[in-house]
C-alpha cells in the first residue's frame, strides 16, 4: 500500500506542478496564454475529467464529473470542454504514463517480478481503427481492401509481461514500419531488460543494433523457418541448439549507414539458434544473444518465449475492455490524447491491484484453480473513483476501497482451455454488437 500511495503522490505532484509552473506547463500546452486564468475548467480539473474513462456523451460525462466533485454550480458546457481539451498536448498524457511506469519500478523495487534477474519486455505491434475524417486520414493514412479505404493507425508497444505494465506505447501512421520503431526504441531500454520479439522483427540490422550497444541488449526473437540459409539448414538438422553467424547484405549496410554506423557488406554478427518443438510437432526457431548454455539451457526457451503472449492479451484489454478505438473526439490530437490515457488507465489499474495478489494467492490455496481479478469489472468500478483518488486528502481510503472491490470480482484461471477462433463478420449497420462472452463495464 505504501508503494501505491507514493505513486499516486508522484502523479498528483506532477499534475499540480504542471498547472502551477508556467515554464513546465508550456511544454504541454499549445500557447503561452493557455491556463493562465482561474477558470471553471482549469488545468487540473480538465486532466481529471479526461482521465475518468470518458466513453459516454460529453454532456453525461461533464455532469457526472462536476457532481462527483460537488461543484455543479461551476459546471461547464460541452463546447467549453472541447475548446479546453484542444489546448493540452497529447504529450502530457504520454509523460504522465512514463512517470507512472518509472514510479512503479522505483517504489516497488524488490517486489518487481523478474526472470533470471531480467525484466521481460515483449515488443509487438497492432492496428487501431480511427475516426473517418479528412484530418485523421491525412495524418494516419488508410488501410485498403477490395471495397474501401479504412482510416487506421499502427500501434507499437513494449510490455513488461511479468508485471503487467506497458512501459512504452505509441500510435503511428498505418504505413509506419514496426521494425524501424522497435529499432529506434532500443536506446531507451535498460540493460536488465530482456526483449522478446515475434517473427516480424529479426534481421541483421536488428541483431546488430542490440549487440552494438555499450552494454549488449539481451533479446529472444522468433525467426521464420525459411528466413536464412543458416536457419533452413538448422531446421533440417537434428541439432537443437547451435551457434552461427548472420552476414550483412547491401540493404543492411545502407540502412545502418543512415543510422550512423559503417558496416561493410559481409560483416558478421554472432547468434545462437534454439529449436523449439510445439505440442503439435510444429518447429519454431528462436534467435538469441543469451550465449551461456549452462545458465540458459535450450529447454527453458519454449516457456520463456510463450511469456510473450502477455502482450497479446494486453492488446485485447486495451481494445475491448478499455475500448481504445471508441475515441472521445474526432481530431488527431484528441485521438492521441485518448490513446495515451487508455494506456495510462490500464497501467494504473494493474498497479492499484498489486496489493491484492497475496490475498488472491491465499484464496487459491483452498480452491482447485488459481484466481485473477476480472479486469473488465475492475475498470468499471474505477469509473469516478479515479477522480476521488486524485482530489481526496485521504487517497489511502480510496485505494483500500478499490482493492476490496477488485477482490469481490475474481475468476478462476483454467489452464489448457482452448476454443476455436471464430471470426465474426463486421456488421454493415448498427453501432454495437451483442457478444456472448463480453459485456462492457465502462
Amino acid at each position: 500500500m505504501n508503494a501505491n500511495l507514493k505513486i499516486i503522490s508522484d502523479l498528483k505532484n506532477f499534475i499540480a506542478q504542471t498547472s502551477a509552473d508556467k515554464k513546465l506547463r508550456q511544454l504541454f500546452v499549445s500557447s503561452e496564454s493557455d491556463f493562465i486564468r482561474n477558470r471553471k475548467l482549469g488545468f487540473n480539473r480538465l486532466v481529471y475529467l479526461m482521465l475518468n474513462f470518458m466513453k459516454k456523451s460529453y454532456s453525461i460525462e461533464i455532469t457526472a464529473f462536476y457532481s462527483q466533485i460537488d461543484a455543479m454550480d461551476k459546471k461547464v458546457t460541452k463546447s467549453a470542454f472541447c475548446q479546453q481539451r484542444m489546448k493540452i498536448k497529447a504529450l502530457f498524457f504520454a509523460g504522465l504514463n512514463e512517470l507512472l511506469v518509472r514510479s512503479f519500478y522505483e517504489h516497488y523495487n524488490k517486489e518487481v517480478r523478474r526472470w533470471n534477474g531480467y525484466r521481460l519486455i515483449a515488443v509487438d505491434g497492432s492496428t487501431a481503427y480511427l475516426v473517418n475524417n479528412s484530418e485523421v486520414v491525412k495524418q494516419f493514412g488508410t488501410h485498403s481492401n477490395q471495397s474501401k479505404n479504412v482510416p487506421m493507425g499502427q500501434v507499437v508497444s513494449a510490455f513488461d509481461v511479468l508485471n503487467g505494465i506497458t512501459i512504452w506505447a505509441d500510435l503511428y501512421p498505418i504505413k509506419t514500419s514496426e521494425q524501424k520503431v522497435a529499432q529506434h526504441w532500443l536506446s531507451y531500454y535498460d540493460p536488465d531488460m530482456l526483449l522478446i520479439y515475434d517473427r516480424g522483427y529479426p534481421g541483421f540490422i536488428s541483431i546488430f543494433l542490440h549487440q552494438s550497444k555499450e552494454i549488449s541488449q539481451p533479446f529472444v526473437m522468433r525467426c521464420p523457418v525459411n528466413f536464412t540459409y543458416e536457419i533452413r539448414a538448422f531446421v533440417a538438422s537434428d541439432q537443437k541448439d547451435i551457434f552461427t553467424r548472420f552476414r550483412s547484405n547491401q540493404y543492411s549496410t545502407d540502412e545502418l549507414y543512415k543510422m550512423g554506423y559503417i558496416v561493410p557488406v559481409g560483416s558478421i554478427v554472432d547468434i545462437r539458434l534454439v529449436k523449439v518443438i510445439l505440442d503439435d510437432g510444429t518447429i519454431e526457431v528462436l534467435a538469441t544473444n543469451l550465449f551461456d548454455q549452462q545458465q540458459y539451457p535450450d529447454e527453458i526457451f519454449k516457456d520463456l518465449y510463450f511469456k510473450r503472449w502477455g502482450i497479446e492479451t494486453k492488446y485485447d484489454t486495451l481494445k475491448n475492455q478499455l475500448q481504445l478505438e471508441s475515441f472521445s473526439g474526432q481530431k488527431p490530437i484528441t485521438i492521441m490524447q485518448d490513446f495515451y490515457i487508455t494506456v495510462f488507465l490500464s497501467n494504473l489499474q494493474e498497479i492499484i491491484a498489486k496489493p491484492c495478489e497475496m490475498q488472491i494467492d491465499s484464496i487459491a490455496e483452498k480452491r482447485k484453480h488459481n484466481y485473477k481479478i476480472n479486469r473488465n469489472v475492475a475498470f468499471g468500478v474505477m469509473k469516478n473513483r479515479i477522480v476521488d483518488l486524485f482530489i481526496s486528502y485521504n487517497p489511502e481510503c480510496i485505494l483500500n476501497q478499490l482493492q476490496q472491490l477488485f477482490l469481490l470480482h475474481i475468476e478462476p484461471e483454467r489452464p489448457g482451455r482452448k476454443y476455436p477462433r471464430l471470426r465474426k463478420c463486421c456488421r454493415t449497420s448498427g453501432k454495437y454488437q451483442a457478444l456472448s462472452n463480453y459485456k462492457r463495464a465502462v
